[in-house]
């Protein structure tokens, strides 16, 4: 009989087990969704570094299905993710948002792209010195290389100015050439994938359990098209003037669960995987003992 796969265990490190349980109330839950920066090999001349997929989608339903049986109703997520599908990023953060009236989203490093939009279930988020967010364009691949709607919106409306005021044959030949590439109906679909990931924020923004419902549509309309490269670092500082110092919170707030958080991301972080791993800790019953880990 074959192995069965999994997608997402119980935390079994006894030393991030014990750190994390004891941070925990009888409430609150604690879950892993770390991408590591090693990739895995998958031949000689061929890796696949992780990506938020359908892998990760399954993941996440099986941590949430083992955590929902004990009636939790706050969660600990500790997140490190360079992003991936925009499918698979929404359906996470929806299925998180949807099963916790409270989630503390703690980001030690990186939470790029599709991570950010996994950011936003946080009703509170503590960012380390080094940790980042990024803008929420979406990137599309074309003739083998990614690209930034926005940039290419951005060249289109160059190339639109252009013409309003110049000839076609007396455009230069690099501005002749680009338009001679586009294609209307491609750019529409540039369009409608930035007009998704904004309805995506959206509806994660605006759920009843958010705390930014008031200011979701200016944290959209920033972090959507407000930035010059899809890669741009938003840090601390910047993170806390987009979402306001009431939920982007610094680690002297909590320094002892921060560095927990960031024990359990150093043990994952530089493992080879194509996958994130995910792993979640239940917290103790009522009456002190710990539950069941059979």
């Amino acid at each position: 009989m074959a192995e069965e796969m999994l997608f997402a265990e119980r935390e079994k490190d006894s030393k991030i087990y014990t750190g994390v349980h004891e941070i925990l109330d009888e409430k609150t839950a604690a879950l892993a969704f770390i991408a590591p920066y090693a990739p895995a090999k998958v031949t000689p001349t061929k890796i696949i570094l992780a990506s938020v997929d359908i892998p990760e989608e399954l993941g996440i339903e099986d941590a949430i299905n083992e955590i929902r049986k004990e009636k939790i109703e706050k969660l600990y997520l500790l997140l490190n993710s360079l992003g991936g599908g925009v499918s698979s990023s929404f359906k996470i953060a929806r299925i998180l948002r949807d099963n916790f009236k409270e989630i503390t989203v703690f980001i030690p490093h990186i939470a790029a792209s599709g991570g950010t939009l996994i950011a936003l279930i946080g009703n509170k988020i503590v960012m380390g010195e080094m940790a980042h967010l990024s803008p929420i364009d979406i990137q599309v691949e074309r003739n083998g290389k990614l690209y930034s709607v926005n940039a290419m919106i951005r060249s289109f409306g160059h190339l639109n100015d252009l013409f309003k005021t110049t000839p076609e044959e007396d455009a230069p030949y690099p501005w002749k050439a680009m338009s001679d590439k586009l294609d209307p109906v491609e750019f529409q679909d540039w369009i409608d994938a930035s007009h998704l990931m904004e309805t995506h924020a959206k509806e994660i923004l605006k759920h009843e359990n958010s705390s930014l419902k008031e200011k979701a549509d200016e944290i959209i309309d920033r972090l959507s098209s407000s930035y010059p490269s899809h890669s741009y670092s938003i840090a601390i500082n910047e993170a806390e003037e987009i979402f306001g110092n009431n939920i982007v919170v610094r680690p002297e707030t909590c320094p002892e669960v921060f560095e927990i958080m960031r024990t359990w991301l150093k043990k994952y972080v530089l493992k080879e995987s194509a996958l994130h791993f995910i792993r979640y800790i239940l917290p103790k019953k009522k009456n002190g003992e710990e539950k069941s880990e059979e």
